[in-house]
């Protein structure tokens, strides 16, 4: 019985990703002039997925600071090209400074699914990494590895993405694809090895947004112009005056107005954090936009920011074994441990297993472990997609 760890598909892998890479490469290659001056976020309405009459739902806020944990998953193609920890960091401080201003704040927790220690950190090697398509890879690329979403926020980390996109997002109500933030490394921290106009760390804060329900104040156009409809129309926000398009670069706050006709007549918000303009020049959300995103937390989010999950979490920047960890640009990759035993298949250290019959259709998916309850005899594949690994076995009932 060869039971011995592998590659999935052998020789076919070598091939598979080399020609991967090439056609990335070339994609990536051809629009990298437009992504410096045109970066793009496919999030609108539709693609966001968000529940019927949202913008209606009201909920007691007690206004007390929400602490969410958020898990970074860094995806490369080759381990010397993933993101550092430092990074990591500094793009947490980021999404702190700007989400203060309504009383929102991120940790990396100090125990992840299973409880178990780590650093909210995950390093991760996958041909995905190099050249991301949100339009064909977006749950290949999530099911590598992801978090359990009412307990985390998971954030993706890739090499660079197709299309001249730098970020998008899943609103944490979404069903069409796992709920969380894909960026690429040249946008992901705080100034230090970030890319010009896109580096004070606000593509994540943007995404952040739209993964609590906010919409670019350009949405739907000059739409929702008066009082009756501004809370159902465009952005549904009452107080980001309509706006006709998004705009690029660093226009002065009041120099546009591209819905002029809207009975306030109010210039373009041009400095919010749900725009397109260069990181500095975007600052702040309007109050309704805050109260919005503090809503969904505290209803759809409540899980996710309870104290039960904030206690059984904890920051990993206040545990000392992760400071080794947090100091280093990544650290080494353990080697995993697989244990076929009589009621379960066990991965050490825990990661995401698929348990697939002999004919190669997927049976079940789990977390560090998987009951093989009920498999009758025969032979069986286990995957470990964040290793890119696979053992075969024979199953007999205990």
């Amino acid at each position: 019985m060869d039971s011995d760890f592998g590659l999935i598909f052998g020789d076919n892998v070598v091939f598979s990703l080399a020609s991967m890479a090439l056609r990335k490469a070339l994609l990536l290659g051809i629009g990298f002039v437009v992504w410096a001056q045109r970066a793009h976020c496919p999030v609108d309405r539709s693609f966001l997925r968000l529940p019927v009459a949202w913008s209606t739902m009201r909920v007691q806020d007690g206004g007390d600071t929400l602490w969410v944990p958020v898990v970074f998953h860094l995806i490369a193609s080759d381990s010397s090209r993933w993101l550092s920890a430092s990074r990591v960091q500094d793009q947490l401080q980021a999404l702190n400074r700007d989400f203060a201003q309504v009383k929102v704040q991120f940790y990396l927790p100090a125990r992840g699914p299973q409880g178990q220690p780590t650093c909210g950190i995950t390093w991760t090697l996958s041909a995905l990494g190099a050249g991301h398509d949100y339009r064909t890879e977006e749950d290949t690329l999530k099911k590598l590895i992801f978090w359990p979403p009412d307990s985390f926020v998971n954030i993706w980390v890739v090499e660079n993405m197709a299309d001249n996109t730098i970020g998008y997002a899943r609103a944490l109500s979404d069903s069409a694809s796992l709920p969380g933030i894909v960026l690429v490394q040249a946008v992901t921290g705080n100034r230090v090895g970030t890319q010009r106009r896109f580096d004070w760390g606000r593509t994540a804060v943007h995404e952040m947004g739209h993964v609590w329900s906010l919409l670019h104040p350009f949405e739907g156009g000059c739409a929702g112009l008066t009082p009756a409809d501004c809370a159902i129309a465009g952005d549904e926000i009452c107080d980001t005056p309509a706006q006709r398009g998004p705009h690029f670069g660093c226009p002065a706050p009041g120099s546009k107005n591209t819905c002029p006709d809207q009975p306030t007549d109010l210039p373009d918000p041009v400095d919010n954090l749900m725009g397109y303009v260069d990181d500095s020049c975007m600052t702040r959300f309007t109050p309704l936009q805050g109260q919005r995103m503090r809503t969904y937390l505290l209803t759809v989010g409540s899980a996710l920011i309870s104290p039960e999950n904030q206690q059984a979490r904890r920051n990993a920047l206040q545990e000392s074994f992760c400071e080794a960890i947090l100091a280093l640009p990544q650290p080494s990759r353990p080697t995993p441990t697989l244990s076929i035993l009589p009621d379960r298949v066990e991965v050490t250290p825990p990661a995401l297993l698929s348990l697939y019959d002999g004919m190669g259709r997927l049976l079940r998916q789990g977390y560090g472990s998987l009951s093989t309850e009920g498999l009758s005899p025969g032979w069986y594949l286990v995957q470990l997609p964040t290793w890119g690994l696979v053992k075969k076995f024979f199953y007999l009932e205990p």
